[in-house]
């Protein structure tokens, strides 16, 4: 007896267009035309005898039946992509997977999530090490690094991992004696802390913020976010620090932050590999785990 399932490319044409909401981004993604993938989800649409998505604006939104059938098949469709992998690399999943990252990212927004990654795969290990840029994937022996900018990298496979607001922070003791509530435009009366991997960090702030006469270029650098975040405290200047790496300090009022909202940077953290190894189950099976990790967080905001 024939099984009653739709072919794999309607079931792919489906997932990815509620991916991105978009049948020409999914249309990208398959290597396909736009109008063929039109075609697989319409034809899909009839074979289930239902609309899986209703036009908002721009977007390709889930209707109601769309999302309970997505939600249906995704495991389904994530155990048949491991399974083939698997197969294919002689069913060897487990292995060292040597991971690198910049050291404040990786420790306060990546390896909290590593226990539930270790948790579905336990035949995998983690080996994380600090490093800022794009390593020597051979000579060092990494397999995934974590990189930030636009997700463009010649010849490295990209996913999405994490955005970046930046907020200006310093010691209580800096602005203590004021006898006015520290705006934005009083930047100008103090010494901006520079971090070395964001040379434009201040200069995009400040324009976003329309304080486009204040000196944006000018002031101490420092290699690391935590070097920066130091001298803040230590009463040197003002520093511009991404959210995450604050969260404790701003708690425990060692810092700060009176100079105005954070402000979204237009480049964001991505894990990468590069594209030849794309295949090898235990990346595969870390790519698979975030790229599903950050579908449920779009789900639940």
């Amino acid at each position: 007896m024939s099984r009653r399932i739709p072919s794999l490319k309607a079931l792919s044409c489906f997932e990815q267009t509620a991916r991105f909401g978009s049948a020409s981004r999914a249309a990208e993604e398959l290597y396909l035309t736009q109008s063929a993938v039109s075609r697989q989800i319409q034809g899909l649409e009839d074979w289930l005898g239902c609309k899986l998505f209703a036009r908002q604006k721009q977007r390709l939104v889930l209707t109601v039946e769309g999302e309970s059938y997505l939600q249906a098949i995704r495991p389904a469709l994530d155990q048949l992509e491991t399974a083939t992998l698997t197969f294919l690399s002689g069913g060897a999943e487990g292995g060292v997977l040597t991971i690198a990252a910049p050291p404040t990212f990786g420790s306060r927004c990546l390896i909290p999530l590593l226990p539930d990654f270790r948790g579905r795969h336990p035949d995998i290990v983690i080996n994380f090490i600090s490093r800022i840029g794009i390593p020597d994937f051979d000579r060092e022996q990494i397999d995934i690094a974590v990189l930030f900018g636009d997700g463009n990298w010649p010849g490295l496979d990209a996913h999405l991992l994490h955005g970046e607001e930046m907020v200006p922070i310093c010691s209580p003791k800096l602005i203590e004696n004021l006898d006015y509530s520290p705006k934005p435009n009083n930047l100008r009366d103090y010494s901006l802390l520079h971090i070395a991997t964001r040379p434009r960090g201040w200069s995009d702030w400040l324009a976003a913020s329309d304080l486009t006469d204040i000196d944006g270029e000018n002031g101490p650098k420092f290699e690391h976010f935590t070097m920066a975040m130091q001298a803040a405290i230590a009463g040197l200047g003002v520093a511009l620090l991404p959210t995450f790496a604050i969260e404790d300090e701003l708690a425990n009022g060692r810092i700060v932050a009176p100079f105005g909202p954070p402000r979204a940077s237009p480049f964001h953290y991505y894990a990468t590999n590069p594209i030849g190894r794309s295949r090898n189950p235990k990346i595969r099976a870390f790519m698979t785990w975030l790229d599903q990790r950050k579908k449920q967080e779009e789900l639940t905001e």
